[in-house]
Formats: C-alpha cells, structure tokens, sequence
C-alpha cells in the first residue's frame, strides 16, 4: 500500500520543491563537469545522423544535456518544472557562452506553450518515472510527439526498473563530495518507489543529516511501448544505456528508448516491431 500521507502535498508542487531544494547541490550529486567528456560522442552521432538543428530538454535539471547539446550546435529549449533548477542552466549557459531558451512548465502544457516544432525531444534523467499514473505518461508522450517535427526523433532515458524491482535493492548509489555524502535509497510501496536522497554533512567535528523524498512511478519496457504507439510512434528501438548497448531486462543500468515518427534507426537494439 501506498503510505498516501507522504502523498497529500500537491504532486507538482511536491517535485518542484523536493528540486528546488536539491538545485544547489545537483551538479555535486551527478558529476556535472565529468559527464561532458563521456556522453558528448554519442550526441554528437545522434546529432549527425538525424540531422539535429533544434531540439527541446524535458526535465533538464540544472541543464548538463541542453548544455551539451549547445556545445554542439543545436538550438535548445531547456525545459523544467522547478524555477530554481533553471536559474543554475542560465548561470552555466553564461559562464561556457552558450546561448538556450529555458522554459519553466509541466509536460502536458507543452503542446499549448511551445508554438515552433523540433527536431528532437529529450527526456533523460529518469523525467519520466515521476508521472504517477499511465494517463500522465500517456498525456506527456502525446505532447512531446506534437512537438516534433515530421521525422523528429525522441529519446527517453529511465532507470531500468525491471532490474531494481527484481533485485530490490535499497541503495542505489553512495557518492562523496568534500565534507558531504550523498546517499541515494529507495523505499518500495508498491506500485509507487520512493526515491530518497540522504546528505551526510560532516562540519568540524558535527554531523548534519538532510532527507529529501519524491514519489516515483516505474516505467517499464512493455507498458511505455503501447503508449509510444497511441502518441503516434510508429517506430520504437530499447537500448540499455545512452551508449546505444543491447538492452538486458536483467541486468542493463538503465532503459533507453529511441522513437521516431517515421525513418529508420540502424543500430545494435532491442527492436520492437
């Protein structure tokens, strides 16, 4: 059961205040300045393939992606619920001269507050999952899908959650940073898995501890598929991380999904006719 008393603050503004929050320390938790050297080859192969000009970030964070994307010539829209996440995106855009558009909104508004189409969306970092139900999903896959333009393609990346609700394991990643430790747990309550972030702050001989919680929702492979194909995807691909590998159910990190509206994706995947 589902404890619905950790429920009762209005859900969107539950995420934007547990991001709100947690926007100072982001780039500290996700090893912001080292994922540019490790990720920037395959958005640079993505960009080239599909001849990428323009592309929107749905659930940027503090804009590692949309800063990447820049870098690599495409002209960005950074999009996220929470306004304290988007003023770090203006501040690293200012300082690596970079130019992007941020827009403060919730999935299912996009289609009625962005006018000019895309080339691409992008939905990483697990955006998804925090969609508490399968019309919400189903709502935000339809907005982004009119977003694009004809051959557009989507990229979605979420936590492979085949894998952690098979193996349960409560930790999911313990990383230090100066005097801090960022402890990432989960707590099961089925259907729902909430994501906790514990910071150990250890000052002069004090010890602070801080608990921020969010609810999630975990998207499996055959549940977004059939929703894929009702937003208008005729053309669906599952890979096991950003990487384009062969997506494990058991074993991959992560489930990523490549969509397209029409065109082909030639690629080493898990393909789903």
């Amino acid at each position: 059961m589902v404890p619905m008393t950790r429920l009762k603050q209005p859900y969107h503004q539950k995420i934007r205040d547990f991001y709100d929050t947690l926007a100072p320390e982001y780039d500290a938790m996700t090893s912001f300045e080292q994922r540019f050297i490790r990720e920037k080859p395959f958005f640079r192969m993505l960009i080239e393939r599909y001849g990428i000009r323009t592309a929107m970030d749905a659930g940027c964070g503090t804009g590692f992606h949309s800063l990447l994307l820049a870098q690599l010539g495409v002209k960005v829209t950074a999009v996220d619920l929470s306004p304290e996440m988007l003023t770090r995106v203006r501040d690293h855009a200012e300082t690596m001269d970079l130019k992007l558009t941020t827009l403060q909104a919730d999935f299912h508004k996009l289609a009625a507050t962005v006018r000019e189409p895309v080339n691409a969306v992008f939905s990483l970092g697990n955006s998804l999952a925090h969609l508490l139900s399968a019309e919400e999903l189903t709502d935000a896959l339809k907005n982004f899908a009119s977003l694009l333009r004809p051959n557009g393609v989507l990229l979605l990346q979420n936590l492979n959650y085949h894998r952690i609700l098979l193996q349960r394991e409560r930790v999911q990643s313990i990383k230090d940073n100066g005097t801090k430790t960022y402890v990432r747990f989960y707590d099961f309550t089925d259907p729902l898995v909430f994501f906790n972030i514990l910071t150990i702050d250890r000052q002069e001989g004090s010890i602070r501890q801080t608990l921020h919680t969010v609810p999630l929702r975990p998207i499996l492979l055959d549940e977004i598929v059939p929703l894929l194909r009702s937003a208008g995807f005729s053309e669906i691909k599952a890979f096991g991380g950003i990487s384009m590998e062969e997506f494990r159910p058991e074993s991959s990190q992560d489930l990523v999904i490549l969509a397209r509206t029409a065109g082909e994706v030639g690629s080493r995947s898990s393909t789903i006719a």
